[in-house]
């Protein structure tokens, strides 16, 4: 049976409805349930809520960056060279992933200019101040809600087996800003959303300068290190397309492997 997908058209359609139940229905219901948790419970969730502090995931990265900068111009080995530049772009993808979703959603909160749940009993939920660039007006996108949804993106790239304790763990986070009622629910979810999307942007220019990741045969994106996927647990069949494609460029003739196993047999 053939799988229908929904058209563009479509797609807006169930994203603007989504997008309006969540203004109407959800907001509201959220800060209310918000504002009945124990003091217990909320000092619980500004406990977590820190973890979604970009500060902890760009500074070690960026410290990384520099190291294997200096030690790679230090080092002029083949070897040394190559293992240094995979660290430099693994750690570069991180920082550029991060640090640059987390630009994004400060310029476009500060375009936004969403009121924030402190001031829902005197203007509401429906209120933006356009371009206000004031620290009350800045709701939409939930800032940590980006970077940790970024974040657990780009660990999941690099650990696909991973991603559903990673996203998880990003939600309670993201959950944590509406709990302790700084960040109305839909501010969290359009966080992730461009938390979520902002590494694979970077991914893909990343793989179409092969830097670090590569387009892989059968469409999709893959590691070019074939020790770091097995490593990081890839799936098989991956890997066995990698090893494949690398076979065939040794001995475009069809020789290798199986033309070693007929000299043998003869």
């Amino acid at each position: 049976m053939q799988v229908r997908y929904f058209t563009l058209c479509e797609q807006t359609v169930l994203a603007a409805s989504l997008l309006a139940i969540g203004f109407l229905l959800i907001d509201p219901f959220m800060l209310e349930r918000a504002k009945t948790l124990s003091s217990s419970a909320r000092d619980f969730f500004k406990f977590v809520t820190d973890i979604g502090r970009s500060h902890w995931m760009l500074i070690p990265t960026a410290a990384i960056v520099v190291f294997a900068i200096v030690m790679r111009r230090r080092h002029l080995g083949f070897r040394n060279g190559a293992g240094y530049g995979l660290i430099l772009s693994t750690a570069g993808f991180a920082f550029v992933s991060i640090a640059g979703a987390g630009l994004f959603a400060s310029l476009l909160k500060n375009i936004l200019g969403r009121a924030r749940p402190k001031l829902f009993d005197s203007v509401g939920h429906f209120e933006f101040h356009f371009f206000a660039f004031d620290s009350d007006f800045v709701s939409i996108p939930s800032g940590h809600a980006t970077a940790i949804f970024a974040f657990a993106a780009v660990i999941g790239i690099f650990w696909p087996r991973g991603r559903f304790l990673l996203y998880t763990l990003a939600a309670w986070i993201a959950l944590s800003r509406v709990l302790i009622g700084v960040h109305y629910f839909t501010d969290a979810v359009l966080g992730a959303i461009l938390g979520i999307s902002f590494p694979y942007l970077v991914r893909d220019r990343f793989a179409a300068r092969r830097w670090l990741f590569e387009y892989a045969p059968g469409g999709g994106y893959r590691l070019r290190a074939p020790r770091t996927q097995k490593w990081l647990a890839w799936p098989e069949a991956m890997r066995r397309s990698q090893e494949r494609t690398a076979g065939e460029a040794a001995d475009p003739q069809g020789g290798g492997v199986s033309l070693s196993r007929r000299l043998r047999g003869a």
